[in-house]
């Protein structure tokens, strides 16, 4: 996950290109031996579009809906500050409606229904569940005792840079605890 959120990175910073469908099926996991030195993969670009143009010809709301943002579900445009959080969704699988999904989440966001869900976690997903509750503060600060959902003016890279250091932590914890 944390090499997809490099790729989505550099491919909104760099090439200049918003995804606009993370799954679990758009994320591949490579051996860099076979893949030409690519450690995983970011695929499926068709509903992609070039950043603050809107030529992607897709429809308002794309992607795969349980995985989308937030203030996507509510109709906001796309922004880079959506990926990451849809990234985080691929961890915690939810059904529904476009707006019944969008009140569970802004419902389960906070630290208590993070908790909640992760519940249903199998053991041997333990591990990440403190990743989990990391990258929920970081997408879902708490303003006036309210979780905030909304596109952060400024450079991307705020976001990304504090979801990648705790993927790193989580990977680097994982490590020491296996020698």
């Amino acid at each position: 996950m944390r090499n997809a959120i490099k790729a989505h990175q550099s491919l909104y910073a760099i090439g200049g290109v918003l995804h606009r469908d993370i799954s679990p099926n758009n994320v591949i996991v490579t051996e860099p031996e076979t893949a030409d030195g690519f450690e995983d993969m970011l695929i499926d670009q068709d509903l992609a579009e070039v950043r603050d143009n809107g030529l992607s010809g897709a429809e308002h709301r794309t992607g795969t809906i349980p995985l989308m943002a937030i203030e996507v579900l509510r109709k906001a445009s796309h922004t880079c500050r959506h990926y990451p959080e849809s990234f985080f969704y691929v961890l915690l699988w939810e059904i529904g409606t476009f707006e019944e999904i969008a009140d569970t989440k802004v419902g389960n966001m906070t630290e208590n229904g993070l908790k909640v869900i992760m519940r249903h976690f199998p053991r041997s997903l333990d591990a990440i569940k403190p990743l989990c509750l990391r990258i929920g503060n970081i997408l879902f600060p708490i303003e006036n005792r309210r979780i905030k959902v909304g596109t952060r003016a400024g450079d991307p890279d705020q976001l990304y840079g504090p979801i990648i250091a705790a993927y790193d932590g989580a990977i680097s914890g994982l490590s020491s605890t296996s020698m």
